[in-house]
């Protein structure tokens, strides 16, 4: 934690005590918008084991996204940028060339997130993880004509997130 910020106290959870004790090789995972401390399992970042990703966080609810970037910062990925529809993505991923894409699948303004993953695949070779509430087979069956790198429902654990991540190196 930087200097001035203050984790908020969780019942039963003594300062400094992991949350999760079955995880041998867990990192404090800090939200600066909510102020409180996590922890979530090491993926074995800075131990020669995953290389971090640039990332691009494509997703019109703003607390989710921000949500998602704080954990990818904290657990060594570099967030490119976050946008809220494909018009946004596009400028973004062209700018900043992302090595993959966090996607949900109902974007803002009547954009789509399949389409977007298509474009971005297509266009600039950027892959795309969707993550999202709106997985069910039909959606999943459009969206493999995009070659994504998986997906993950939302409400979504953190750790499948990264997990899935790592797996795309």
């Amino acid at each position: 934690m930087r200097a001035g910020d203050q984790a908020l106290p969780m019942r039963g959870v003594k300062p400094g005590e992991r949350i999760d004790d079955r995880h041998r090789h867990s990192v404090p995972i800090r939200s600066a918008r909510c102020q409180r401390l996590l922890v979530l399992p090491w993926h074995r970042f800075g131990d020669g084991g995953v290389k971090a990703k640039r990332v691009l966080i494509v997703e019109d609810e703003l607390l989710i996204a921000l949500d998602i970037e704080d954990v990818l910062i904290s657990a060594g990925h570099e967030v490119v940028g976050v946008a809220a529809d494909m018009h946004q993505a596009m400028e973004l991923a062209e700018a900043f060339r992302p090595d993959l894409a966090i996607m949900d699948v109902n974007l803002a303004r009547g954009t789509n997130g399949i389409e977007t993953a298509r474009r971005l695949r297509e266009r600039l070779d950027v892959p795309s993880l969707f993550v999202s509430g709106n997985l069910d087979a039909k959606t999943r069956k459009v969206a493999a004509d995009c070659r994504p790198l998986g997906f993950v429902m939302k409400p979504c654990s953190y750790t499948d997130l990264l997990t899935r991540i790592a797996a795309s190196a």
